[in-house]
């Protein structure tokens, strides 16, 4: 119980802004509280940072993280086009990410029953990919809380794999959550009612994604599971869907979402995205719509997700504020 409190104090302090050093008496103390109850202290935590393993990739630099543990980043990780001049082309990468995080081994899997906290900071450093079909960040385990922050991530595009943060293991969430009657394509699947059925087995993820900046030309921030968190970012996209989270208890607070609505509109458009998303927080975000002519997708879209809560958002350039689909409800706090 000791140590689910103190990381639960740890997640809700990551709002706060990067953690203070603590120095002398403070460190101190904080080692004594370690070894008194047995566990790591968010504080000593804190203290080994390993780095994370980078390694050049043609014209670039990319990075590999193992959970558990705190990683540290302390070079920008960027991808240049590459012509190769047997194919007469350039190279093509299909999704490949920037930063993978990865098993420790094949076949081996990390034990998340602990708790314990993955958390990766970027520390202000840029993942930027040239090549218009890759990944900014990829989550391939699929790994539970996860912890990224405090950086930039550019990933431009038209396709599915120009996601600046995927946090979903792989394979697609709206093919792999859609309800056992959907077909594939969910332009298709969402058009007519009863559609949906009932929700896959979310496990309880616990991810945090905080202060980061990203330019994604399909999506910006993918997530799947339970009690997910984004927040204190800028999230900006080319297409018509910035954010999409899959599973109840999720917060999205304290964001600028600013799309830019190229593309042609499907029906499962939204600024925001919510499957799934039972007794979701959409809290103090600010949605900006820069499409110009075009007609802007929903600000919020709300796929069989039930008792949302909305507090004070605020919106530009969107005709509609929320459409819900499916088993859907929401209401307004002031």
């Amino acid at each position: 119980m000791i140590k689910k409190n103190i990381r639960e104090l740890f997640f809700r302090n990551a709002g706060a802004g990067k953690r203070r050093r603590r120095t002398g008496p403070a460190i101190v103390n904080a080692v004594l509280l370690a070894g008194l109850v047995g566990i790591a202290h968010p504080y000593c935590f804190a203290q080994s940072c390993h780095p994370i393993e980078t390694r050049p990739v043609g014209s670039g630099f990319r990075g590999r993280v193992v959970p558990i543990g705190k990683y540290c980043l302390n070079i920008d990780l960027k991808q240049f086009k590459e012509f190769d001049i047997h194919a007469g082309r350039f190279l093509t990468y299909e999704g490949v990410p920037l930063l993978n995080i990865l098993y420790p081994s094949p076949g081996r899997t990390p034990d998340f029953s602990t708790g314990e906290i993955t958390e990766i900071d970027l520390q202000g450093h840029e993942l930027i990919a040239e090549p218009d079909d890759m990944t900014g960040i990829l989550d391939r385990i699929p790994s539970e809380h996860l912890y990224v922050h405090n950086g930039t991530i550019h990933v431009p595009g038209t396709d599915e794999h120009n996601i600046g943060i995927d946090l979903q293991a792989m394979s697609s969430p709206r093919e792999t959550y859609a309800r056992p009657n959907c077909k594939a394509s969910q332009t298709t699947c969402m058009d007519g009612p009863s559609v949906h059925q009932k929700a896959p087995p979310y496990r309880r993820t616990e991810h945090v994604v905080e202060k980061v900046n990203v330019r994604a030309g399909h999506l910006g921030v993918q997530m799947v599971g339970i009690g997910n968190t984004l927040r204190d970012s800028v999230i900006e996209v080319d297409s018509r869907g910035a954010i999409a989270l899959f599973g109840p208890g999720s917060k999205i607070e304290n964001n600028t979402i600013i799309v830019h609505g190229k593309g042609d509109a499907t029906s499962d458009d939204g600024a925001i995205v919510l499957w799934d998303g039972n007794g979701a927080v959409i809290r103090n975000n600010r949605f900006i719509f820069k499409g110009w002519f075009k007609k802007a997708p929903p600000a919020i879209r709300l796929i069989d997700s039930a008792d949302v809560r909305l507090e004070g958002n605020t919106f530009e350039g969107f005709d509609q504020r929320v459409e819900q689909v499916g088993a859907s409800s929401y209401r307004i706090n002031p």
